[in-house]
């Protein structure tokens, strides 16, 4: 914790030798914040949309991504351009802040209820210098509410198929320079598949201060519990994965202090947190995890065209195993920690043509330093026209599981990296929006659990080979009135040999309707070309999924809904990417309902 209190001091001492106050307006640095990458924020109205249960369920209509799900509730993992890996691949934050289990390195997807969203941010493609370790696929940030009021708040209830019933409660406020907020949210379900319950409490609370020249010091915390059946999940070869009632109970918390302040010409971002788990498993499993670090970085607008962005971060992960009943596991406790100091400078030479360049310095503790950099350009041919050029190296640094945890760890490991080349076109012009990006992406240095050629029936994790994915993404949305509006999507993506749950075809559709008191909202998705393993072996049954939200306004501050989700009671299987599980095969949900409604103030 020393090492946290002295990093931040001196990130705040660097930040403030290049804070001077001048008399510029902050216009231009807002316009520049653009870093010349794939993005897409999905924002509150779009989220209220789907009536999600977890937060990252509403990823599932972006080009681009693919969510694996265990059902309406449970795991929600997504992917981001062939990475996914239950979030061992992309880099998941919260407000900033990662969020992940130190232990594995994975997101507990599950913990991030969708109660106190106000919007997410989504970033396709490595961007390892502005977030180091982790962002191979992309990075998504959920951004949570920040009252505006003296008072406000929302109140949702539904229920619906499979006893699932979903309570989230928001109160919040800014009064006398004093901001605060509390939400919490409690979901319940029997689940579609025999022992698939679900039940969850999350809590979140901000208390801050904002001070006369406009900065703010704010304090966040997170608490998550969560019992998660398992039901009896086929593999890939047909075999069963979890035994009877199986179940799995997680307990998690966070912890974050935020300060920002604004200057004429830049903006300061610090961050401190702390995240901690604690998880226990029917199987006799019993382990603890905590993940400490801190993050500073300072966006300078030098002169009238040039945007630097100067940060660093550190991390201390530590993971602990107390009991288990597998013979492969380690119990013990694992400490890693890793450092890092990062530059991105965007310069507009003209009205039209901007270039960014960039680079991290990253040194872990086992894997030791690497160097990543990031360039790209972009030209707005007209004032409807914008085409752009990306090159991005990502990394992620082995886990304590890879590492130490198990008979197959691997203290050797070097880090994985990725080279993304990347080129794009955007297209507005009145209400319509036509986006369009091709990429490829050269890996190295996988790591993978394979078999060991002294010890039979053994395995190690080790790094293996090259890889190349292909792909591209369009996205098309029109406003055709004030009464309807449509998006929609396709993804076409070429693994290669590493097929194993990467969809070849994925095309989204959303339209929306809203007549006076009324309103629908209609999506679906097809997902084609899809298998359970590599080098195209294995197909799934290709599948179609329609769903829709029906919402009627009652006066301006209470709403009633109806949501149905798979309509057509597509029949249809889901692939989870989760090596330590055998890759299990999930049999998704038929049609369901909910009713529920929705009240403000």
């Amino acid at each position: 914790m020393k090492k946290i209190v002295v990093l931040n001091i001196l990130l705040l001492c660097v930040s403030f030798s290049f804070a001077e106050d001048v008399t510029l307006s902050l216009e231009k640095l807002y316009k520049q914040q653009d870093t010349i990458t794939t993005t897409q924020t999905i924002k509150k109205q779009d989220i209220e949309k789907v009536n999600p249960v977890q937060a990252l369920e509403v990823l599932k209509n972006v080009p681009g991504v693919v969510v694996q799900k265990t059902g309406d509730t449970g795991r929600t993992d997504p992917s981001i351009r062939g990475f996914g890996d239950n979030c061992r691949r992309i880099l998941v934050l919260i407000d900033g802040k990662p969020e992940f289990m130190s232990l594995f390195g994975c997101g507990v997807s599950h913990s991030m209820l969708a109660g106190n969203i106000d919007k997410i941010e989504i970033t396709k493609g490595p961007d390892s210098v502005l977030y180091g370790s982790g962002a191979l696929g992309g990075v998504i940030n959920i951004i949570t509410k920040t009252p505006t009021k003296p008072f406000e708040g929302t109140m949702d209830f539904s229920f619906g198929s499979f006893n699932t019933q979903n309570g989230k409660i928001y109160l919040g406020g800014l009064q006398n320079n004093v901001i605060y907020e509390v939400s919490a949210n409690k979901i319940t379900s029997d689940g579609h598949l025999p022992n698939s319950q679900y039940n969850a409490v999350d809590l979140y609370e901000k208390l801050g201060y904002v001070f006369r020249d406009g900065s703010s010091l704010i304090f966040e915390a997170k608490q998550f519990q969560g019992l998660k059946h398992e039901p009896e999940t086929r593999t890939k070869d047909g075999g069963k994965v979890y035994t009877n009632n199986y179940w799995e109970d997680y307990h998690r918390n966070s912890y974050q202090l935020n300060f920002d302040k604004m200057y004429s010409r830049g903006k300061l971002f610090v961050r401190a947190y702390q995240n901690d788990g604690d998880h226990k498993f029917s199987n006799n499993w019993h382990s603890k995890d905590s993940l400490i670090g801190a993050m500073a970085n300072y966006d300078w607008e030098i002169g009238d065209s040039n945007l630097l962005k100067l940060g660093t971060d550190y991390k201390q992960q530590e993971g602990k195993l107390l009991s288990t009943n597998s013979s492969s596991m380690h119990l013990g406790s694992w400490k890693l920690y890793e450092y890092a100091f990062y530059a991105l400078d965007k310069h507009n030479f003209t009205g039209k043509f901007s270039a960014v360049a960039g680079a991290r310095y990253n040194n872990n503790e086992i894997s030791g330093e690497k160097f990543v950099p990031r360039t790209g350009l972009e030209y707005q041919i007209s004032e409807n026209l914008l085409i752009k050029g990306l090159y991005s190296r990502g990394f992620r640094s082995p886990y304590l599981n890879e590492l130490y945890l198990t008979k197959a760890s691997n203290k050797n490991l070097k880090a994985e990296t990725v080279d993304s080349y990347e080129i794009g076109a955007d297209f507005k012009k009145d209400d319509f929006n036509l986006n369009i990006n091709g990429f490829i992406m050269k890996g190295d240095n996988l790591i993978q659990r394979v078999k060991n050629k002294v010890i039979p029936q053994s395995f190690t994790f080790q790094n293996i080979g090259q890889y190349e994915f292909k792909g591209a993404e369009l996205y098309l949305g029109y406003i055709f009135s004030k009464f309807i509006d449509a998006q929609a999507g396709y993804t076409y993506f070429d693994a290669g040999e590493h097929t194993q749950g990467r969809p070849q075809d994925k095309l989204d559709l959303n339209v929306n309707f809203k007549i006076n008191r009324w309103s629908l909202s209609l999506n679906s998705m097809y997902i084609g070309n899809y298998y359970a393993q590599d080098k195209k072996q294995e197909r799934l049954k290709d599948f179609a999924v329609v769903s829709a939200k029906l919402s009627f306004a009652v006066n301006d501050n209470v709403k009633l809904f109806v949501d149905g989700r798979n309509l057509t009671n597509q029949q249809y299987e889901i692939f989870l990417d989760r090596d330590a599980d055998n890759y299990p095969i999930t049999k998704m949900p038929g049609t369901t309902v909910s009713f529920g409604t929705q009240i403000k103030f």
